[in-house]
């Protein structure tokens, strides 16, 4: 379900190409610091966005380093490391090992169980730091699980439950801007989950999976999304982010779309065979 908050590559100017570089690798350093190397393999972009974002608006003092690394071993690259990226870095961790242990919980997946054991001690010490984002990670997904099994056809219960859960991951300290912030990330999770369920569908549909849209009367759900993502981008608007806005409204507005299109895209070109 993750995977969709993106950037659009081919809009974006070599500044801002760079910038967004920098903000993965500062996520991948954090992660390899704080919870070592293995860790890497759960980096996902949307935590990355989670970085970006915080850390344009709340602007913490960082300094900007070079290194090399086993996937850029020629050419050096920039990153920071600040407060942000290591709250990003340890909610990377802890979706990554909840989302192993459901896969485990209800598919009986050993590669789930044998990834989610590599993060049981690295998730006892995030959990301590920030027991009520993990509490609520670990509610959430529980309950969208149990929605899921009962094959609840509303799509905005479950929606509504996964966006519970990144609105509390959007709240980095508990201040002015939570309410906010708690607003855009709802929002932006039930944007992520609908998004996730139309590109699903036809695969589901085929392989007897649940899915909230099988009942639906019309494939066509443009409609739909739009109106989610207007949602999240007035809640995103009553923000005060002025800081790299050009690269954040890029993911917004045209980034969350790209795995769309492609699909979009790619069902266009088999009608015409």
């Amino acid at each position: 379900m993750f995977g969709y908050v993106v950037a659009n590559m081919d809009k974006l100017s070599v500044a801002e190409k760079q910038k967004y570089r920098s903000c993965y690798c500062s996520l991948c350093k954090a992660l390899g610091t704080h919870h070592g190397t293995i860790s890497r393999i759960t980096l996902t972009y949307d935590m990355t966005f989670l970085a970006l974002f915080l850390s344009a608006l709340y602007k913490p003092d960082h300094t900007i380093e070079m290194e090399r690394c086993m996937i850029h071993p020629i050419k050096p690259h920039p990153y920071w490391q600040n407060g942000i990226t290591d709250y990003a870095a340890d909610m990377n961790v802890a979706l990554a090992y909840y989302n192993f242990l459901d896969d485990w919980t209800d598919e009986r997946k050993m590669l789930s169980w044998w990834e989610s054991k590599l993060f049981e001690q690295e998730v006892k010490l995030i959990t301590a730091k920030y027991p009520h984002q993990c509490s609520v990670i670990r509610k959430c997904l529980n309950e969208l699980s149990t929605i899921e099994k009962s094959g609840e056809l509303n799509p905005d219960i479950p929606a509504n439950c996964f966006g519970k859960l990144l609105g509390e991951i959007f709240i980095w300290r508990e201040d002015d801007c939570a309410e906010n912030l708690r607003a855009f990330g709802r929002a932006l999770g039930k944007f992520i989950y609908i998004m996730d369920a139309c590109l699903d569908l036809k695969a589901d549909i085929q392989n007897e999976r649940y899915n909230p849209l099988v009942g639906s009367s019309s494939e066509n759900f443009r409609d739909i999304l739009n109106l989610l993502m207007a949602d999240c981008t007035e809640k995103y608007q009553q923000l005060p982010i002025e800081q790299d806005r050009q690269l954040i409204e890029n993911i917004l507005y045209s980034g969350v779309w790209t795995r769309y299109e492609a699909a979009n895209q790619k069902t266009k070109e088999k009608s015409k065979q």
